[in-house]
């Protein structure tokens, strides 16, 4: 049976117009994939040049877009090596954070200044996934993880010679 003009038309546009309507609805419910954290910007104590050694914390100034983190570590380290992942919450500071064993900033002889490089990681968890683990199933966090950003600082030890924090002062045990 052959259908009029005016109705294959009529046919063609609800079929379209279905398939309009149809796919976002099937496109989230398949989950769409969440968009990673991804770090812009990094800096200590909000950019500024130098800091006291013996400073207890410092401030990690960071913007990101994407997913909000769960997670970060931070590290002297580029690889992390050692470094542990710690719950997120802003605004992010450290302590234990000097390192002395950088070059030098300045060639004043008043003090000795030298350069503390941090790096920075955060991580969204995005659900669960289904693994294997010394012969049992379980449930461990879905995370993704950011790229990686670099911030240097000048760390004014206070000293002409350079030497151990004094008792104000505190060793760096960042990885």
């Amino acid at each position: 049976m052959r259908m009029p003009p005016f109705s294959r038309r009529s046919a063609s546009v609800l079929f379209i117009s279905g398939l309009l309507f149809c796919v976002p609805a099937l496109a989230s419910g398949q989950g769409a994939k969440q968009q990673p954290p991804v770090l812009t910007a990094f800096t200590i104590n909000g950019g500024a040049d130098t800091v006291s050694s013996s400073d207890a914390l410092l401030t990690l100034t960071h913007t990101l877009v994407g997913a909000p983190p769960s997670e970060y570590r931070v590290s002297h380290r580029a690889d992390f090596a050692g470094a542990p992942w710690t719950q997120y919450a802003t605004p992010l500071s450290i302590r234990n954070w000097y390192d002395g064993s950088g070059t030098s900033c300045t060639t004043s002889t008043s003090h000795v200044s030298h350069r503390v490089t941090l790096y920075l990681q955060v991580r969204a968890k995005v659900g669960d996934e289904l693994r294997i683990v010394d012969g049992q199933r379980q449930l461990v966090p879905s995370n993704i993880e950011s790229n990686v950003l670099r911030a240097t600082i000048c760390a004014n030890s206070g000293k002409a010679s350079g030497g151990p924090p004094s008792s104000g002062e505190t060793e760096g045990t960042l990885p």
